[in-house]
């Protein structure tokens, strides 16, 4: 009887095996593939700009009473802080990129432009990273609320080239109330050169959007802001996690 049974449990076992292991061998490479490749989200939609702009730093045309770009941002590796309120406004046109920043700020730490593009380092400011598709470069506009700028390109793993700034761009700024807002333009010429082969319909690259924010009280230790959240265990927005897809979008 023992043997008789042991025959029988070993042509259930066989059996077994051969119904469930190719399910099971599925099962484990679905499992392996979603944990070695996170996914990628959806790119998001530029809107067109088909009315004229001024880079003044005023926010007053018809344009800026559109839905906001990016609204939503988060302090970076502070868990339970309310961040100050932060929008930025995003589209393009043949001539090129326009964005914008409204900032809420009650104490501004700033100083006014100069040569020294590094002086920007501890002021508050704005940011806005583009790294175009199949580049191995990225390239960052810092803007502070007194209109200067530190603008540089960038390889990972932050190699810095201060050498660079956009031929043909455009910034201003301006304190308000509530803080300070900023305006930019990027001529398509300045793309060209940044590395995008296309600028119509469908150009996709990744963007950041980013803000410093100081205080007095501590100035080496500012709250960094994102428009994403990149998970970081400390506040470092030169790498990929940092930047989220774009697409360039026109709507009739």
């Amino acid at each position: 009887m023992k043997n008789g049974c042991g025959y029988q449990r070993n042509r259930w076992s066989t059996w077994l095996k051969t119904r469930f292991s190719p399910i099971l061998a599925t099962i484990s490479i679905v499992l392996l593939v979603s944990c070695r490749t996170p996914p990628v989200p959806p790119a998001i939609e530029v809107g067109y700009l088909d009315e004229t702009a001024t880079v003044d730093g005023l926010l007053e045309e018809t344009k800026y009473q559109m839905s906001v770009f990016a609204g939503n941002f988060k302090a970076v590796c502070k868990p339970g802080i309310v961040p100050p309120k932060t929008k930025v406004w995003l589209w393009w046109n043949e001539r090129g990129l326009w964005f914008a920043f409204a900032a809420n700020d009650g104490q501004i730490i700033d100083g006014p432009p100069s040569a020294n593009e590094h002086a920007v380092d501890a002021f508050d400011r704005v940011e806005i990273f583009l790294w175009p598709e199949q580049s191995s470069r990225y390239f960052c506009v810092e803007i502070a609320p007194s209109g200067a700028v530190h603008d540089y390109s960038a390889r990972y793993y932050r190699h810095f080239d201060d050498a660079w700034h956009p031929e043909g761009a455009s910034f201003a700024a301006r304190r308000t109330p509530e803080g300070y807002s900023v305006e930019g333009f990027l001529p398509t010429i300045a793309l060209h050169k940044m590395g995008f082969e296309r600028w119509e319909q469908g150009t996709q690259f990744r963007l950041g959007l980013f803000r410093a924010d100081f205080c007095q009280e501590m100035p080496a230790d500012p709250l960094w802001l994102s428009w994403i959240d990149p998970q970081l265990s400390q506040a470092d927005f030169h790498v990929p996690g940092a930047f989220a897809p774009v697409i360039l979008q026109r709507y009739k």
